[in-house]
C-alpha cells in the first residue's frame, strides 16, 4: 500500500478485515487452556426475596465438582462489593443512596438473574448435575418493577426506593418563563427498557499464573483499566498488581461491556482460591437477565414560546428506573448526560431538569449506545414539533428561527455546557436538500394512492463526547521488525480503531499504514487507559497518538543531528525520515531505531468536550387497517469534525441509525409487574430490528474542526442512536396528527397500540 493511502480523510480500508474474514479474529471463548474448569452461575428464580436456608451438599459431590461458592463463602473471605462510579448531589445538597452490590448475596435478593453462586467443574456436563441439585430457599418479599413505588422497600438504606433527586438549571427562572410565555406545549414520555444484546455476550477466563503469583483476566470489554480498578480495588480488596486484565478481540459492546459485573469478579475469586483457571461463557438467555439494560424513564417536559415561534424555556422532569443495584456509570445517565443534550441545537434561554431515580426488582440500568440522551431528544424533537403546529409553522421553519448561529460559537448552554463550533443553519439546510425534504408531498401522494399512511419526522440531534480520559498511548519504531508498534488504552469492539489510529500515524510519520500495528488491552503494557465509550476513541486516543507521534520526531531529531552530525535545528522531517535542510542528506525512522528502538509515551492533554451534531429525516408508511408502521427512508446529515476516514464514518452513521430504529420501533425489555419476571428473555420475545425492517440508509456529513482536541475530531458513533428514534417519533405522529390525534404514543410502535391510537376516536 502506498504512503498516499496513509492519510487522514482518505477511504482506506479496514485493516483488521482481513483476518477477521479468514476466521482469524480472536475472542475470549476462542481461548482453549488445557485444564481449565468450567464455571456455572446458579441464579435466583425470585426478583426480591429473603435468603432462608441453602443446601449445596448434594451438589457438591457430583462427580467433577470442584467448588461451588456462594455468598457464605464470600462474606467469610471478606469480599467486597462493585460500586457506581459516579456519585450523585441531591438537590438539597444530600448525597445519593446507594445500596451495596454483592459478588453474591448472602441475606437478599433483588432480581431475577442475580447470580447466586457459583458451581467450578471438570466439564460443564457436570456443573449443569450439580445445578440441579443445588437447593435455595428464597421468602418472596414482593416485587417492584415500576420506577416510582415506594413499598416494599428492596435496600434497608433506601426506605422509599429513591436513589436520587437531582436537579440543574435555574429553576426559580425558567418556571417564571413558562409562565410568562404566551404559548407552552407539553409531553409526556415513556421510554421502554432496551437492552444491549451484542454479537458476543459476555466471556471470562481467570487463569492462575504461579510465577507472578497472579490471576490473568481475559474478558470481553471495553477497557481493561476500568474493570482492573474494580476488580481490585472494590470486589477483592486486592494490591493492583495480583491482576493483569487482557482483552482480545470483542463481538460488539455498546456499552454494556464496559461495566464490572459480579459474574467477573466471581470467576476471578474462584481462580485464585483453587489456583487454577476458570471460565465462564454467558449464555443468550443469562445476557437477558444480567447485562445492563437501559432506557426506562418517564420523561415530562414543557416547552414555552413566543407568538412568532421563538423559544424562551424548558422544563424537565424525569423519573428513572436503575434496576436493582447501581452500575458503574448508571446514575450519570438520566442526570448530567440528559442535562448535556437538553438544548439541542437551539439558542434557549432557560432550562431546568429535575431527575430522580428508584431501585426496582430489575436488571441494573447503564450506558448504551446514546447514554441517557435520546429520552430528552426525542422528547425535545417532540415539543418543537407540537409548538409547530400549534403556531401553523412547519418543523423545519421552527427549527431554522431557533438554531445557534454560527457567530454565537462556542455557544455556553443555560445548563453550563460549551458546544465548540459548527453551523447548525448550513447543516439543516443541506439536510433538506440531500434527504429530499421537499419530495415528500410526492411521496405522500403516492403511498395514499395505496391506501396507506406516511408521515415526515424531522429532528435536530446531537451527542457530547464523553469517555474516561486517563489515556496514554505509546508508539515504538522497531527496525529489527520493520515495523511501529503503538498502544492505546482504549479498546475496540468493531468500530475499526486499528485503521483510524493507523491513518492518524501513519499521516503523522510519513510512512505506509500497513507498517503499523495497533495494540489495546493489556494493563501490562500501558499504565492507564480509560477504554472505549461516549463516541471519544478518537478524539482521546487518536490525538493522544498523534502527540506521541510527534515526540518520537522531537527524539528522532535529536538522534538524526548527531547521526548527520548537524545542528537539530538543521533537521527537517517529512516522509519518514530526517533531512539535513537545503541537502540531500537524510536518515529514515527506521534506521535510526537499529541500535535501539525508538519510542515514546504521551498522555492526554486535550479536551474531551464536543458536540457532533447533525439532522436525521425519516418516513413511515402505516397501515391503517392493521397498525403496522413501515420505515420507509432514514437518513441524515451529520458534522463529527475533521473525518478521518469517510468509509468508517458513514458506517458508524448507519449502525447508529439502526440501532436507534430498533429503539424506538421494535425493542422491549418487559417484565411481569407482579413476579418480576422478565417476559421477553430470549429472541423469540426481544424483538431486534433485521435487515428487511430497515430501508437503505442515507448518510452525508459536513466537516468543521473542532477546537477541543489536536485532530479537530468529533466522535459520531452515537449520534444517530440519539436522532433515529426522535425523527422516527416525529414520523408516527405526524401520521397521528394527520388523522386529529394529538396524544403521544409510547414506544415501541408496535402494530397493536399503532392500530389502538388511530380507532380511538
Amino acid at each position: 500500500m502506498s504512503d498516499q493511502h496513509a492519510r487522514i480523510g482518505s477511504r482506506t480500508v479496514r485493516l483488521e478485515d482481513n483476518r477477521f474474514l479468514r476466521g482469524e479474529g480472536r475472542y475470549t471463548d476462542d481461548l482453549a487452556e488445557p485444564g481449565a474448569l468450567h464455571g456455572l452461575f446458579i441464579r435466583s428464580e425470585v426478583a426480591h426475596g429473603r435468603i432462608r436456608s441453602v443446601d449445596l451438599d448434594a451438589a457438591r459431590a457430583v462427580p467433577g465438582v470442584v467448588a461451588i461458592l456462594s455468598g457464605q463463602d464470600a462474606a467469610d473471605d471478606d469480599l467486597g462489593t462493585l460500586t457506581t462510579t459516579v456519585p450523585i448531589t441531591n438537590r438539597d445538597g444530600s448525597t445519593m443512596v446507594e445500596a451495596p452490590r454483592p459478588i453474591l448475596p448472602l441475606t437478599h435478593v433483588h432480581h431475577v438473574g442475580q447470580p447466586l453462586a457459583l458451581i467450578v467443574a471438570e466439564s460443564m456436563v457436570a456443573a449443569q448435575d450439580a445445578a440441579d441439585l443445588a437447593s435455595f430457599d428464597i421468602d418472596d418479599l414482593g416485587a417492584v418493577t415500576e420506577a416510582g413505588t415506594e413499598s416494599p422497600a428492596l435496600h434497608d438504606t433506601a426506605h422509599d426506593n429513591m436513589i436520587f433527586d437531582w436537579g440543574t438549571g435555574d429553576a426559580t427562572a425558567t418556571e417564571a418563563a413558562v409562565e410568562a410565555a404566551p404559548h407552552q406545549v407539553q409531553v409526556r414520555l415513556r421510554s421502554q427498557r432496551i437492552c444491549g444484546a451484542p454479537l458476543e455476550g459476555r466471556v471470562v477466563s481467570a487463569a492462575y499464573d504461579a510465577a507472578g503469583d497472579r490471576i490473568v483476566l481475559t474478558s470481553a470489554s471495553q477497557g481493561v483499566h476500568l474493570l482492573h480498578y474494580q476488580i481490585t480495588r472494590n470486589a477483592m480488596h486486592w494490591p493492583k498488581e495480583r491482576l493483569r486484565v487482557v482483552t482480545h478481540d470483542v463481538g460488539g459492546g455498546f456499552g454494556p461491556k464496559f461495566f464490572a459485573y459480579p459474574e467477573q469478579a466471581a470467576v476471578v475469586w474462584a481462580a485464585w482460591k483453587l489456583k487454577r483457571t476458570v471460565r465462564w461463557t454467558s449464555s443468550r438467555t443469562e445476557s437477558f437477565v444480567s447485562e445492563t439494560h437501559a432506557r426506562p424513564q418517564v420523561t415530562d417536559a414543557t416547552l414555552a414560546f413566543d407568538a412568532d415561534g421563538r423559544f424562551r424555556a424548558l422544563a424537565v422532569d424525569a423519573v428513572a428506573d436503575m434496576g436493582a443495584f447501581l452500575s458503574t456509570f448508571g446514575p450519570g445517565n438520566p442526570t448530567d448526560s440528559m442535562a448535556k443534550v437538553a438544548s439541542g441545537l437551539y439558542a434557549l434561554p432557560h432550562i431546568a431538569i429535575r431527575s430522580r431515580g428508584y431501585y426496582t426488582n430489575t436488571v441494573p440500568v447503564d450506558a448504551y449506545r446514546g447514554a441517557g440522551k435520546p429520552p430528552m431528544v426525542i422528547a425535545l424533537e417532540r415539543l418543537v414539533d407540537k409548538a409547530a403546529h400549534a403556531l401553523g409553522l412547519t418543523p423545519d421553519e421552527i427549527r431554522r428561527r431557533n438554531l445557534v448561529q454560527p457567530q454565537d460559537m462556542p455557544w455556553r448552554t443555560p445548563l453550563g455546557f460549551t458546544y465548540d463550533g459548527g453551523d447548525y443553519p448550513a447543516i439543516l439546510a443541506h439536510a433538506l436538500d440531500r434527504l429530499d425534504w421537499q419530495g415528500f408531498a410526492g411521496r405522500k401522494q403516492a403511498t395514499e394512492a395505496r391506501g396507506l399512511l406516511r408521515g415526515l419526522g424531522l429532528a435536530c440531534n446531537l451527542h457530547p463526547v464523553g469517555g474516561v480520559a486517563a489515556e496514554t498511548s505509546e508508539v515504538i519504531v522497531d527496525a529489527a521488525t520493520g515495523r511501529i508498534e503503538a498502544w492505546t488504552g482504549t479498546q475496540s469492539s468493531g468500530q475499526g480503531h486499528q485503521t483510524v489510529f493507523a491513518q492518524v500515524l501513519a499521516d503523522r510519520l510519513g510512512v505506509a499504514v500497513d507498517l503499523i500495528d495497533v495494540r489495546q488491552g493489556d494493563t501490562d503494557r500501558l499504565k492507564r487507559g480509560g477504554g472505549t465509550g461516549g463516541s471519544s476513541s478518537t478524539a482521546i486516543s487518536g490525538a493522544t497518538l498523534s502527540r506521541t507521534a510527534d515526540e518520537v520526531i522531537r527524539i528522532g531529531r535529536q538522534r538524526a543531528a548527531d547521526r548527520l552530525e548537524t545542528a537539530e535545528e538543521d533537521i527537517e522531517f517529512s516522509a519518514g525520515a530526517f533531512h539535513v535542510t537545503g541537502t540531500d542528506r537524510q536518515v529514515s525512522l527506521f534506521d535510526l531505531a537499529v541500535d535501539e528502538p525508538l519510542s515514546a509515551q504521551q498522555d492526554f492533554a486535550d479536551s474531551v468536550a464536543s458536540f457532533p451534531h447533525g439532522i436525521v429525516i425519516a418516513e413511515v408508511e402505516i397501515d391503517p387497517a392493521t397498525g403496522h408502521v413501515h420505515l420507509d427512508r432514514l437518513g441524515s446529515v451529520d458534522d463529527a469534525g475533521r473525518v478521518i476516514n469517510p468509509a468508517l464514518l458513514a458506517g458508524q452513521a448507519q449502525g447508529a441509525l439502526a440501532q436507534g430504529m430498533g429503539a424506538i420501533m421494535l425493542e422491549n425489555a418487559v417484565y411481569d409487574p407482579d413476579s418480576g419476571q422478565l417476559l421477553s428473555g430470549s429472541f423469540m420475545d426481544y424483538c431486534m430490528p433485521r435487515a428487511d425492517d430497515l430501508p437503505a440508509i442515507d448518510t452525508h456529513y459536513l466537516e468543521t474542526h473542532s477546537a477541543t482536541n489536536l485532530l479537530g475530531v468529533r466522535g459520531i458513533g452515537e449520534l444517530g442512536a440519539n436522532g433515529a428514534p426522535a425523527a422516527i417519533n416525529n414520523a408516527v405522529h405526524d401520521v397521528l396528527r394527520q388523522r386529529g390525534i394529538t396524544d403521544d404514543l409510547d414506544a415501541p410502535f408496535l402494530a397493536e397500540s399503532v392500530w389502538r391510537m388511530l380507532n380511538s376516536g
